[in-house]
């Protein structure tokens, strides 16, 4: 082995303490210590624990506490003799045990493995009780006001809807279409349409577009109902009240003309018999 590939004598003791933490080393080895690099360690553990204490902090479950308290007594308090100590039998039913290590009395790393427990407790309990960090996603409306905000009026539909006889029409139907041919994306506002049983029947959306051919369908008169409309995606009514959908349209839209709202079996239909549209969204 050169100079340049030999470990220094940081490096050395690095890889011993890393071996004491992992109960690897040789019960035997008198190596001499850096104490001050065990300490330096340790400072910097702890100033970590208490940075991630102070930005995130937990609250320890109820009885985590006290049983810590019982196991650490069953454990008597060093008396820097040579006689070995011997833990008191525990009555708890799920005692926290560590394996002992036979190493230098004068050695500080001989507390390494304890360390490394109460590390590894105190990760776990902070996984489990912490609140994980999630990105904050806005809710449907803010996603629909920040669409029309951020879209030009010209490339922007936004229509409202027209309301047919429809058994699923129960009220007063208040909402409308925003729609972004642009960016292929948009949400729909509803109220006044029954809650549906998803089981039984679920709503769906058709998207008209007027670039796209027609006669497809002719049993339904002619010009843009005859063609085959785009799938907006099926959706349900959850909750009375105020509901926003983002639309989910399979295909692209070039040029929306008009939108509609058709009741169907479970998971929709490819091509709807059109016999019930309780909502139609049109050019005013």
């Amino acid at each position: 082995m050169n100079e340049q590939s030999k470990p220094t004598r940081r490096e050395q003791e690095i890889e011993r303490i890393i071996d004491h933490a992992l109960g690897q080393h040789d019960s035997n080895d008198q190596h001499d210590s850096d104490d001050s690099l065990l300490i330096e360690m340790e400072h910097a553990a702890a100033m970590l624990d208490l940075s991630v204490a102070e930005t995130h902090p937990v609250e320890i479950p109820d009885g985590l506490v006290d049983r810590l308290k019982a196991q650490v007594s069953h454990y008597p308090a060093q008396d820097h003799t040579d006689t070995p100590v011997q833990p008191s039998v525990s009555d708890d039913p799920h005692p926290l045990t560590f394996p002992q290590q036979s190493t230098s009395e004068n050695s500080p790393s001989r507390w390494v493995p304890w360390m490394v427990a109460a590390a590894s407790l105190l990760i776990a309990t902070v996984s489990i009780f912490m609140p994980r960090a999630t990105q904050s996603i806005p809710d449907l409306n803010t996603q629909r006001l920040a669409l029309i905000e951020s879209t030009p009026a010209d490339e922007l539909t936004q229509w409202d809807w027209i309301s047919t006889d429809d058994a699923a029409v129960i009220g007063d139907v208040i909402g409308d279409v925003v729609w972004s041919d642009t960016l292929n994306k948009g949400y729909m506002r509803i109220s006044g349409l029954a809650v549906n049983d998803p089981s039984l029947n679920q709503y769906q959306l058709g998207i008209f577009d007027a670039t796209r051919p027609t006669g497809e369908l002719p049993q339904f008169g002619e010009g843009l109902l005859t063609q085959r409309p785009i799938d907006g995606g099926v959706f349900d009514m959850s909750e009375d009240g105020e509901v926003i959908i983002e639309i989910n349209a399979k295909l692209f839209v070039q040029n929306a003309a008009a939108f509609a709202i058709t009741v169907e079996p479970p998971g929709g239909v490819v091509v709807s018999d059109r016999s019930r549209v309780p909502l139609l969204a049109l050019a005013p």
